[in-house]
């Protein structure tokens, strides 16, 4: 039965853990800007059995990969963790992971944002700097302590042939940070298509999906002060709803 009106996202989810109890959660700020964007969502609760996840991507259109505090296991990319690592999640890592190659496998359209996009580039192959400020050489300020999350902080340079310069309409754009860890080694299914003055890759793209996006800022943060933010989530709502078409 074809779905009516506006596309489903799922939302990947994280697990807070309060006094006795353990909640699936997310920031609302994901959530706020896929129905401004005019998409309803769906939270995806942690859950590592493939078949589970499998019926869960039959009732969405496209896939959001959240950030969060949690940083992806550096086996993953067959490094040990560095002192700087330490909120390792690998049954997110897993159910994230699994549900990202389901979604591409079937063309649906995904978002990844800071821990989302690591996690693409994780999944397909890539490493990661494990923490910028120790392992590389005069890096800017990726991770503001005491700036607001709706606060634009640095640039990044946007490809001329990307997905996001033809969003946003411009070669720089400023936007927020809050990150020790940043892309590394590219996987070889994505491009770079945005990075900061100092070289650290700032957003990637599938070179062969038709929109599979990941940016190291949080955009979901930024909708409701710097609405041209919004047309990132408008883009990957509308491409979400052309697979019903």
């Amino acid at each position: 039965m074809k779905k009516e009106n506006r596309p489903v996202i799922g939302i990947t989810t994280c697990i807070m853990a309060h006094s006795q109890k353990r909640y699936a959660a997310v920031s609302d700020g994901y959530i706020r800007s896929v129905h401004e964007a005019g998409g309803l969502t769906m939270l995806l609760p942690m859950v590592c059995d493939p078949d589970v996840l499998g019926s869960y991507l039959k009732l969405i259109d496209g896939l959001l990969l959240t950030g969060g505090n949690e940083e992806i296991s550096p086996q993953l990319y067959g490094e040990d963790p560095m002192c700087n690592v330490d909120c390792i999640n690998s049954e997110r890592d897993s159910c994230e992971s699994q549900l990202l190659q389901l979604a591409v496998a079937c063309g649906m359209p995904v978002l990844g944002i800071c821990r989302g996009m690591q996690l693409m580039n994780v999944a397909g192959g890539g490493t990661l700097y494990q923490d910028i400020f120790s392992q590389l050489e005069h890096p800017l300020g990726h991770m503001p302590k005491a700036m607001p999350v709706d606060a634009l902080y640095h640039r990044v340079k946007l490809l001329e042939a990307s997905i996001l310069r033809r969003i946003f309409g411009t070669e720089t754009l400023m936007v927020n940070s809050f990150h020790h860890q940043a892309v590394k080694r590219v996987a070889d299914s994505f491009i770079v298509t945005a990075r900061a003055e100092d070289g650290i890759i700032e957003a990637i793209e599938h070179k062969e999906h038709p929109f599979a996006v990941g940016v190291q800022w949080h955009p979901e943060d930024l909708t409701r002060k710097h609405r041209h933010f919004l047309r990132l989530f408008e883009t990957f709502v509308e491409v979400a709803g052309d697979r019903n078409e």
